[in-house]
């Protein structure tokens, strides 16, 4: 009767929790979900290769979004990209900074850098930032001659990392719709 009388408390409890939270009322000892609101929490946009994220910050008052341009690099038959890369700025008057998200498999003391072709006189190189099971983080505020330079292509470029063997790895990037989404991040 007490295993019985545990099993079914044990199931009250998970149903109670897989309730919706509409259902949670603060009588029941659960706070009641705040109300949806009109504008979209997270928005995406595509531009060529590249794609605008935004997302709404609810901390702060008055209410404001954080977004950011990416590309996320995939090889076929891959089951998520192999590496990422972001440009955006946390707050309105920070600078705007270079990221890149590669796989945890790389080379201490090295930098990642990108490079708009193989001959680039001046590779961006990214200070590595830390290192989770899901990758590895490097970035650099990016200054305006290197913007403008990238805003003008429209092909291939690459960043390059050294994996923990010491190989140099060549990640193809794309440059093709980077000037239309810096505009839009510009205006955001």
């Amino acid at each position: 009767m007490i295993g019985t009388a545990r099993r079914l408390a044990a199931a009250l409890g998970l149903a109670l929790a897989l309730a919706p939270a509409a259902a949670q009322t603060p009588e029941a000892g659960r706070p009641v979900a705040p109300p949806v609101r009109a504008d979209p929490e997270a928005t995406t946009a595509n531009f060529g290769d590249w794609t605008m994220r935004c997302r709404r910050l609810v901390a702060g008052q008055p209410t404001r979004r954080i977004c950011e341009v990416a590309q996320s690099i995939q090889t076929p038959g891959a089951q998520g990209p192999i590496a990422q890369i972001a440009i955006g700025r946390v707050g309105p008057a920070d600078p705007l900074r270079v990221t890149v998200v590669l796989p945890p498999n790389v080379s201490f003391p090295s930098a990642p850098r990108v490079a708009t072709d193989e001959k680039d006189p001046q590779p961006v190189e990214l200070p590595w930032r830390r290192c989770v099971p899901g990758g590895c983080f490097a970035d650099a505020a990016i200054d305006e001659a290197t913007l403008r330079r990238w805003r003008a292509l429209s092909g291939r470029g690459s960043i390059t990392f050294l994996d923990s063997s010491g190989h140099s790895i060549p990640v193809p990037m794309s440059f093709r719709g980077l000037d239309a989404a810096l505009d839009a991040l510009a205006k955001s």
